[in-house]
């Protein structure tokens, strides 16, 4: 079981030869979001905001960005932007506290033993992932919640997929 303290600690911080009373609150909790994140738009940005939001006060985001061999495997097509691109770009948002790279070989339990998060979050075109994850955390018996976050964006500029279509047609027609 991932649990972190919920106990307000107070200490005192010697400055400049006086004592200061200074309260240490506690840590929230930590978020898991996973995605390829090609082509990063408005719905990516959205997603991550909510699934960071589902923790509360001072939650940490994990965001586990999927490697281009994951990526093939999956769809039958690799990723337009190189995964350490991605996995930059995804770091660099307000929102995310920290981005990593998925294994090389799908392993949830490795990821959820690394990260320890408290809620895992995924996306709404997400169906297998969740199950799968699910069916872990009853498996381990592991006190995780796993949170499904709605789609974001206007239709057509929601999905990486419609966007590289949406590109593709505009070139073909100049």
């Amino acid at each position: 079981m991932y649990s972190l303290s919920r106990r307000r600690e107070s200490v005192l911080i010697l400055s400049s030869r006086r004592l200061i009373p200074f309260v240490v609150l506690p840590s929230g909790n930590t978020v898991l979001a996973t995605g390829v994140f090609d082509l990063l738009h408005l719905g990516h940005l959205r997603f991550l905001e909510e699934s960071k939001r589902n923790g509360g006060p001072r939650s940490k985001l994990v965001v586990v960005v999927a490697r281009d061999k994951t990526v093939f495997r999956r769809k039958g097509k690799g990723p337009i932007i190189p995964e350490n691109q991605r996995r930059e770009l995804v770091a660099a948002l307000r929102v995310v506290d920290r981005a990593i790279l998925g294994r090389e070989e799908i392993d949830l339990l490795g990821i959820l033993q690394e990260v320890k998060p408290n809620i895992v979050c995924v996306g709404y075109d997400q169906d297998e992932i969740r199950a799968a994850v699910s069916r872990l955390i009853r498996k381990r018996r592991l006190q995780i919640k796993v949170v499904r976050i709605r789609r974001f964006g206007p239709a057509g500029l929601n999905s990486s997929s419609k966007l590289k279509s949406r590109v593709a047609r505009a070139l073909s027609v100049s």
